[in-house]
């Protein structure tokens, strides 16, 4: 594994806000991830790579040699070792003077303006805040990555209070209806976050949050055999309880008894504007803001890298 992670200091309160994403094997959507976080304002985006052997790593590096506000370091392991490589970047980044550090997935785009961030948080020395995910619904027909794939998404899925870890791996409520909280901080001190950055250790429990998170969980049917087959085998290795990123063990679980296109059924939307998940019917919500951010991501990158986000 690489040494400690160190960045160039933070050089106003206008610009102390930066953020943190581990990314293994998501050419597909990291252009766009890129595009919005710049654009929003991120001072610096810390990528660590996780063995991607799709191109994500050399996006990147292509990004980095082209602005400071983005860096990319590679990590090989054979165990998923998230926690330990999040903390340690985090922190580098708290100590080069970031104050404000939203940590995200590749599937992440937090609805934030830096900013006004900034400005809200400027009172207080200490603060911890928290993203609700809306989680985004793909076509059912679009199963593999193409140009432009993610502009078809136009719903988003209905949360529901008892889409949990028991009923989705029972096959009885889509995953797309299962919703959580991520963290995110202001602070000058070192910390450690838990698994999957849902909190903080010793662990932070609220019901409030302030923030939206448009998350795309799957945003193709090959995401189910990817998080099934490239991500699990090597999560396997550090799970110590069956909650601890229990979504890539359903998604192995549904590649080997052969159900992935029932469960991609269950997680996409149909023509009509609605899901059917194991003999039901679920309504979804007509919601256009994540292509608009799309969109507005993807002239970002073009018009300030002259990079396609394709």
């Amino acid at each position: 594994m690489d040494a400690k992670p160190t960045f160039s200091r933070a050089s106003a309160a206008s610009s102390s806000v930066a953020g943190a994403c581990i990314v293994r094997d998501a050419r597909d959507i990291i252009p766009l991830l890129c595009g919005h976080y710049l654009r929003v304002g991120l001072a610096h985006v810390a990528f660590i790579d996780d063995g991607s052997t799709d191109g994500t790593f050399e996006f990147l590096r292509s990004l980095s040699k082209q602005t400071t506000r983005i860096s990319v370091r590679r990590v090989f392991c054979d165990r998923f070792e998230q926690r330990k490589i999040m903390n340690e970047t985090v922190n580098s980044l708290i100590q080069a003077g970031y104050q404000i550090v939203l940590p995200f997935d590749a599937d992440e785009f937090w609805d934030i303006d830096a900013k006004n961030l900034a400005q809200r948080y400027e009172p207080e020395p200490e603060r911890i805040f928290f993203g609700r995910w809306v989680n985004f619904v793909q076509g059912t027909n679009l199963k593999c990555p193409r140009p432009f794939g993610l502009f078809h998404i136009r719903y988003h899925a209905i949360a529901m209070d008892d889409a949990t870890q028991e009923t989705v791996t029972a096959f009885r409520r889509p995953f797309v209806c299962h919703s959580d909280t991520k963290v995110a901080f202001k602070t000058s001190k070192t910390l450690q976050l838990q698994l999957g950055q849902h909190s903080l250790d010793p662990k932070v429990e609220t019901n409030k949050h302030a923030f939206e998170i448009f998350h795309i969980p799957l945003r193709y049917r090959s995401e189910i055999e990817k998080r099934g087959l490239n991500y699990e085998p090597r999560r396997a290795f550090i799970r110590t309880d069956p909650g601890q990123s229990w979504q890539s063990a359903f998604h192995r679980d549904v590649v080997t008894r052969k159900r992935v296109d029932e469960v991609w059924k269950a997680n996409s939307a149909c023509r009509a504007g609605y899901i059917v998940a194991y003999g039901e019917r679920f309504p979804l919500v007509p919601d256009i803001r994540l292509r608009r951010l799309l969109l507005k991501a993807s002239l970002y990158l073009a018009w300030s890298f002259r990079m396609i986000a394709v």
